[in-house]
């Protein structure tokens, strides 16, 4: 039966591209090159029964010729549940593996010993270091200090430092991946059985979170256990978190805190239970079920003043929506919980956001100015598309039920099954006035049955005044999808019906094609001349330079080579969009752009400000019709590409 510290020697080897030097396995294992030799012999008297064995050369160090011998030797003498220490191979690996060390270490490491430890040379170290002086920067309260002759060393805070280990761990994780951290990172040592000790934090978080009616994101559940897992090996090894300087309510971590000590054998103290729980209260809520949320004052005089932005910005006028403002208590108490810490969120879905609710995401930047003025922070793209979720939500209930009328000459049990399929579906956005027969279409469009907004037919029906959508009797896929472009924003449908005033947006000397190279600034300032000429603008400098500020924060280039860059600020006399067409797309921070819709807006025109943002989804919503705008070369062809 072989030791466990044989069995790493053979994964060692395995692992291991090149021959290993006896004292690089020993510094590896922390033993003496004696014990490695007395290890090898050992190892050659089993593998000789697989008829290999483990070869030496003076120069260079033990290796295995036969690799897929050894790999089969592993996987028969390894029990599954046995977990052996392996060589980071990536630039990644390397990284994570370098800065645990150095987390774990008290003295300076240097990179001699960092590049025998996993059997790379001093110069791919150099190339690692680089790489973590950047992730460091990043990570408030923690430095890496390089020295030529004593090495690394990590120094700052525990709070940072314990950060820092955390993000590594979490990041860009799932939850299933979280709870498998030895699976995931092999190359790192923290003890025995820390799957378990996963899982046991896990459960422990879970039943907490039912027990005082909270719901977390999967995610966040999967963070908060590799939060607490770190600060018990901090706690384990004598680092303890500093005061954190402000009271901290921590009733939810009392209730599991002799748990978690019981179970690892630890001492927490009020330091440690309070940061815990800044750990819990930065992380996002889905939901809270039967109890009182507490949050911050701040939160809610942030949501307020966001409110009021939105009003005066957009004349839209959320104060008496409580639904809309208690998820934006549920989003923004964490955030500013994780601001306070310089954290921000990841979004992998803020390109898909930003496409499919441009309205929502333009009026959630508004939170980026409250958020500036109240703690000093800017908040990042990914936080402002998920406010921007909320803000969608919010808009939707904020419109009025569409009026349907039904005509069906199939008879009354047609009508119906009409009727029943559209509530099924729609229940929420539609109020059906009535089911109709053909010869009422007249009284129907002269109003005699009230107002009506859309008319659902199974028969081809031409109406002036009214969007019609025809459908299969029994309603196919391909028919919900049609009526949904109509009740998805009913902004977009009185866009429809306003034609001549939706294409006032445009005008021909607000057109220009690009037919030479040339860059996307270059294209938006040639844009802004054409506003000042046009008398739309006042101050051309400032309005350009206002543009190339917005795209430095947030880009507003978008999937399908579309981009509408706009000002942060309104300077505009009235609501219009300069466009630009280029024969060849340019590359502008890693995307391509050949359509380029400079909004000028004036904030005071709310109606027709909802009316552009309506009429850019219904664009974004066609590839098929952004593909033949970009093809265009005049103003004329354009607006017939628009108009169809």
């Amino acid at each position: 039966m072989l030791q466990k510290r044989q069995k790493i020697i053979l994964q060692l080897l395995h692992d291991s591209p090149k021959p290993l030097l006896g004292k690089q396995l020993a510094q590896r294992i922390n033993v003496t090159s004696r014990t490695i030799r007395s290890d090898i012999k050992i190892l050659n008297e089993v593998l000789r029964q697989f008829k290999t064995e483990i070869a030496s050369s003076r120069r260079d160090g033990y290796y295995i010729e036969d690799r897929d011998i050894l790999a089969k030797v592993i996987a028969s003498m390894v029990d599954e549940k046995e977990k052996l220490v392996r060589i980071p191979n990536t630039p990644s690996e390397r990284v994570i593996f370098i800065i645990f060390k150095l987390a774990f270490s008290v003295d300076y490491i240097s990179m001699e010993s960092l590049a025998t430890m996993i059997f790379v040379s001093k110069t791919t170290i150099n190339y690692d270091v680089k790489k973590i002086i950047e992730l460091v920067k990043k990570c408030k309260g923690v430095e890496l200090i390089v020295s030529p002759l004593k090495g690394l060393l990590l120094v700052g805070t525990e709070r940072g430092k314990r950060m820092l280990l955390s993000d590594l761990l979490s990041r860009g994780r799932n939850i299933k991946d979280i709870l498998l951290l030895s699976q995931q990172y092999p190359y790192i040592y923290l003890g025995d059985h820390l799957d378990k000790e996963g899982l046991f934090l896990f459960e422990t978080i879970v039943n907490v979170l039912n027990r005082f009616g909270y719901c977390l994101t999967d995610k966040d559940v999967g963070v908060l256990v590799t939060d607490i897992l770190i600060s018990i090996k901090r706690i384990q090894l004598g680092c303890h978190i500093e005061e954190c300087g402000e009271k901290v309510d921590t009733k939810i971590v009392s209730s599991f805190v002799k748990d978690i000590e019981k179970f690892f054998n630890v001492d927490i103290d009020e330091q440690e239970m309070s940061y815990f729980q800044q750990r819990f209260n930065a992380k996002r809520l889905l939901g809270v079920s039967d109890c009182e949320y507490n949050y911050a004052e701040e939160t809610e005089t942030i949501i307020n003043e966001f409110l009021e932005e939105i009003k005066k910005s957009f004349d839209l006028d959320f104060s008496n929506n409580l639904s809309f403002k208690s998820n934006l208590i549920l989003h923004i108490n964490p955030m500013i919980n994780r601001l306070k810490e310089h954290r921000f969120e990841e979004n992998a879905l803020i390109d898909e956001i930003k496409k499919n609710y441009p309205f929502a995401f333009e009026i959630a930047t508004l939170m980026i100015d409250v958020m500036k003025d109240k703690l000093q922070v800017v908040i990042n793209e990914s936080e402002v598309a998920y406010i921007a979720l909320h803000v969608a939500v919010a808009l939707e209930e904020s419109y009025e039920r569409i009026q349907v009328a039904i005509i069906c000459g199939s008879g009354l049990s047609m009508a119906q099954l009409l009727k029943r399929k559209l509530l099924s579906y729609f229940n929420s956005q539609v109020n059906i006035i009535g089911q109709f027969s053909l010869y009422q279409l007249n009284n129907i469009v002269k109003g005699e049955f009230g107002k009506v907004d859309l008319i659902v037919t199974v028969l081809p029906l031409k109406v002036d005044n009214i969007p019609v959508v025809q459908v299969n009797p029994l309603i196919m896929e391909e028919d919900l999808v049609k009526i949904r472009q109509y009740l998805n924003n009913p902004v977009m449908l009185n866009q429809r019906l306003q034609q001549k005033s939706e294409f006032s947006f445009f005008k021909e000397n607000l057109f220009e094609y690009f037919d030479m190279e040339t860059d996307y600034l270059v294209c938006i300032q040639a844009l802004t001349k054409r506003l000042k000429q046009e008398n739309v603008i006042t101050d051309e400098q400032k309005f350009y330079e206002s543009v190339v500020q917005r795209e430095n924060l947030y880009s507003t280039i978008l999937d399908g080579m579309i981009a509408i860059p706009h000002p942060l600020e309104s300077f505009s006399k009235t609501t219009v969009v300069s466009v630009g067409i280029l024969k060849e797309a340019v590359k502008y921070c890693g995307k391509k752009v050949k359509l380029i819709l400079l909004f000028a807006v004036n904030t005071r025109e709310s109606e027709k400000l909802k009316m552009l943002f309506a009429m850019l989804e219904e664009l974004l919503d066609s590839q098929d019709k952004l593909n033949e705008l970009t093809k265009c070369t005049s103003y004329e062809e354009f607006m017939e590409k628009m108009e169809t």
